[in-house]
């Protein structure tokens, strides 16, 4: 095999990498939501599942050799690579999202010594 085709190896790898961190971002939602511990450690398990499967999915559509050493740190650097990047943007959205429902929401609320209530004859 060749180093041209060993780089296309490498960036394939971590593009698998780069897919499990949005994998990893649909995982982090569930365990906030159910904050059980049993609960995180099934979906833990999963997303090393479906991880694996992910890998499994992009050796195949770019058929990939014999899994190598290098072939692991490109996962491990793509998937870091989405942490360090573009988990931070998602996680900026969601918090300027979850601040304009906040304000939306508190411009919907009555304002005070304003009520419903059916005057008195």
């Amino acid at each position: 095999m060749g180093s041209e085709n060993q780089l296309f190896v490498f960036f394939a790898c971590m593009f698998a990498g780069v897919l499990s961190g949005l994998l990893y971002e649909i995982n982090g939602l569930v365990r906030f939501c159910v904050r059980k511990k049993t609960a995180a450690i099934i979906a833990d398990i999963v997303f090393f599942i479906v991880f694996a499967c992910i890998y499994v999915g992009v050796s195949v559509v770019f058929r990939l050799p014999d899994y190598r050493l290098y072939m692991f740190l490109g996962q491990i650097l793509g998937f870091l690579l989405y942490l360090e990047s573009f988990h931070r943007i998602v996680a900026f959205l969601a918090k300027r999202l979850y601040t304009i429902s906040r304000s939306g929401c508190s411009k919907i609320r009555l304002r005070p010594g304003k009520t419903h209530e059916r005057r008195k004859i």
